[in-house]
């Protein structure tokens, strides 16, 4: 379900109407600080309108209890918004005399009312750019697929320059997908002229992924190279999978512009190069006209009229040309044979790795037991996993009381972790002839841990019984017993 947008109580509500009832207020489409825009309907027609209302919202505010009527904040931006005013009705004059234009959404008409200006235009079903291409298969697109949606509406937009109407505002929102496939350009009455004015800080309208540097600067003149940046951005963002930086950062270089032909795209360098022209950052680095621009994103032999035939528009964007498939195919092959060498060496390898893994487990266990105190000892062996109890030392906690004396025999065979060689040995391979040995057995039972420690020095066997004792100290019992054969029993509390 489509998710209704709610209208703030500063902008015309609901059943809320224009030119003497005629046009009504139903719903709010989007606010960009500059201009709002909203679905409405004419009754006289009887059908569906878009209703731009001009609202610089930095600079005017609604007076709700005189008709909705909007007044500048300041008398010293009065001079601004009078500008915005005929910028939009200029526009709206200009378009309405070009009536019907294929390729944008018209505009049928304009009314001044409640203070401000309001553009009356036809309503297009359909979704934006941005969410239509979001829907296919990937992020990335040949320009070539691209052009089939967007040539129609670069051409109008070149023969509209010709007439001295610029968007001055384009960006993936700004072009609808119809449900036959066909684009349209709509927002043609945004007040773009004035939009670099300080009063209006940092409008909506303006895009930075989209916007070049004229869009910023008051005193910079705009024009249809303004738009043919806009259109490179496009290309740009959909060719690469990534928004091209805002101007001030490709100045500043804080992020790098990199041409298409640079990334994992599938482009050729000539159709690279003509992007990158045209979204030159400054505009007598682009092209002459957007005309010339569409004409360099496209091999010369190329049959135009092939490109946008009936039976090339009905393919879908899912379609590969035949040397990417081709491609594909062999990546397909390669991929493969790396993954069953990789599954092999998994089946191979993979229980040696696992026990290389074991090992420096082991080692770090016995390194950081052998070095640390008696009471951190006693935690390390209560905390021990049922796993980790089997891994570590011989665990008779769990020994199945029915074992025969043989069987319980051959399952008491404890291991020994020999210091010197950094593994387990058993007990008949424990090398005591050495100059100099050391070794530790733990066997963890059901309530205590029986840790002997042997050296040529000196032999510890130290019991420790679980669990802790209420004040959090453990009961360890520690026999030592030194070179000459003498032992020594000794009673302690572990305490944290």
């Amino acid at each position: 379900m489509k998710k209704k947008i709610t209208i703030e109580a500063h902008l015309l509500q609901p059943g809320m109407t224009l030119a003497d009832r005629r046009y009504r207020i139903d719903s709010l489409l989007g606010n960009n600080g500059i201009m709002v825009t909203y679905k409405g309907y004419d009754t006289f027609r009887k059908k569906v309108v878009v209703i731009r209302e001009l609202f610089p919202v930095d600079i005017v505010e609604r007076d709700r209890l005189h008709d909705y009527h909007l007044d500048c904040k300041k008398l010293s931006d009065e001079a601004l918004f009078e500008s915005m005013k005929e910028h939009v009705i200029g526009r709206a004059k200009k378009l309405i005399r070009m009536y019907p234009v294929e390729g944008i959404a018209n505009v049928l008409t304009f009314l001044e009312e409640r203070g401000t200006v309001y553009s009356i235009e036809e309503y297009v079903e359909g979704m934006t750019l941005d969410k239509y291409l979001l829907k296919r298969h990937s992020a990335k697109f040949t320009v070539e697929d691209l052009m089939k949606l967007l040539a129609p509406v670069i051409q109008t937009l070149a023969k509209l320059h010709q007439d001295g109407i610029c968007h001055l505002a384009l960006s993936p929102q700004q072009i609808m997908v119809l449900p036959d496939r066909k684009s349209v350009i709509v927002g043609f009455t945004n007040p773009m002229e004035d939009i670099a004015a300080p009063q209006l800080k940092d409008p909506g309208v303006r895009q930075d992924g989209y916007a070049p540097v004229e869009l910023y600067l008051p005193e910079a003149k705009r024009s249809s190279k303004t738009d043919q940046y806009a259109m490179a951005a496009i290309l740009y963002r959909y060719v690469t999978g990534e928004k091209l930086p805002a101007y001030y950062e490709r100045i500043n270089e804080e992020k790098e512009s990199t041409p298409p032909q640079q990334m994992q795209t599938r482009i050729m360098d000539f159709q690279s190069e003509a992007i990158m022209k045209a979204a030159s950052i400054y505009d007598f680095d682009r092209y002459e006209d957007l005309e010339t621009f569409r004409k360099a994103l496209l091999p010369s032999d190329m049959d135009m009229d092939s490109l946008y035939s009936e039976q090339e528009t009905t393919k879908t964007l899912k379609r590969k040309p035949f040397w990417y498939a081709y491609e594909q195919k062999k990546l397909h092959r390669y991929y493969a044979v790396i993954a069953a060498l990789l599954l092999v060496a998994v089946i191979v390898l993979g229980p040696r790795l696992y026990q290389v893994g074991l090992d420096i487990r082991i080692n770090h266990f016995y390194d950081k037991f052998n070095n640390t105190s008696l009471y951190e000892q006693c935690q390390m062996l209560e905390n021990l996993s049922k796993k980790q109890r089997q891994h570590y030392t011989n665990d008779y906690v769990d020994m199945d009381s029915t074992l025969t004396d043989e069987e319980r025999s051959k399952a008491m065979e404890a291991k020994y972790y020999d210091f010197q060689l950094n593994k387990y040995v058993l007990y008949d391979k424990v090398d005591q002839s050495r100059t100099y040995y050391e070794y530790m057995k733990i066997d963890l039972r059901d309530g205590y841990a029986w840790v002997d420690y042997n050296s040529d020095t000196t032999n510890t066997h130290t019991e420790i019984r679980f669990p802790q004792e209420k004040d959090g100290s453990y009961y360890v019992q520690i026999e030592t017993v030194d070179e000459k054969g003498n032992r020594k029993n000794e009673t302690v509390y572990a305490k944290p």
